[in-house]
């Protein structure tokens, strides 16, 4: 008796494609190809530096759906919008502000399960119009690590890792869709603050969504930046709050 197909459980579009579990679902295929890579470990949700815990999520199977049931009938019908990236006239797609009081609660997953989304909406919708996929539709962030490569740049005064950095800023400024991972957590410089300014002005301006998450409301932003960066950041954002207490470490 011939078994299933399980490669499926291999590509992030398994729940839309007709094809999953059958003879054509398997390492050769170009959708899998185009969204992973021959690897497995490449393509678009590479290019989005997706961590590779996250790289299969979706709002379908994101493992913070069940204890944000209330959040997540709304990042559904946010991820509708999606269609408008394809339509020069219709209304610009918001941001979204992700943030809870306790860390843990599924924030981060489900902003990358919104980017995957996103990914996902880029390809399909230019496969259905003939028109050729971005390479590089979204990118996440993490603004800790990306605070922290910064600081050590100018502590060594290694102009290397400073242009490494200032290469994925200008990416974070002009990828159509972004994440901006715990944005705020920490104290920081006037000089990277400028740099987080010119990252989201610039995307405001352009009209491009962001998802931020924090677990600071959003408000505080005028003190932890400033009042400035705040008006970016509030533009165009919808603000969901995430309850309950930390998962962390239980997630299978």
């Amino acid at each position: 008796m011939t078994q299933p197909n399980n490669h499926a459980s291999n590509c992030v579009l398994a729940g839309r494609c007709k094809l999953a579990n059958s003879d054509a679902c398997n390492r050769n295929c170009p959708a899998f190809i185009a969204m992973h890579g021959h690897s497995g470990k490449g393509g678009r949700i590479a290019n989005a530096n997706t961590p590779a815990d996250y790289r299969l999520l979706t709002l379908a199977n994101s493992p913070a759906r069940e204890g944000q049931a209330k959040v997540y009938a709304t990042l559904e019908k946010y991820v509708a919008t999606f269609e408008r990236q394809f339509d020069e006239n219709a209304p610009r797609i918001k941001s979204l502000y992700l943030w809870s009081e306790q860390p843990g609660n599924g924030k981060t997953t489900s902003a990358i399960s919104v980017m995957n989304e996103y990914i996902i909406a880029n390809y399909l919708g230019a496969l259905k119009r003939g028109r050729q996929a971005l390479q590089c539709p979204a990118y996440f962030l993490d603004t800790n690590r990306w605070q922290t490569d910064f600081n050590l740049a100018v502590m060594t005064n290694d102009e290397g890792d400073m242009e490494r950095f200032k290469q994925e800023m200008r990416k974070v400024m002009n990828v159509p869709f972004a994440v901006l991972d715990d944005i705020g957590v920490r104290d920081c410089s006037p000089k990277f603050r400028g740099y987080i300014h010119a990252v989201i002005n610039h995307r405001t301006v352009n009209g491009y969504p962001t998802i931020f998450t924090s677990n600071l409301p959003l408000e505080e932003m005028k003190t932890v930046f400033d009042h400035r960066l705040y008006d970016r950041m509030n533009d165009q954002c919808h603000i969901e709050h995430f309850s309950g207490n930390s998962h962390r470490g239980k997630r299978k």
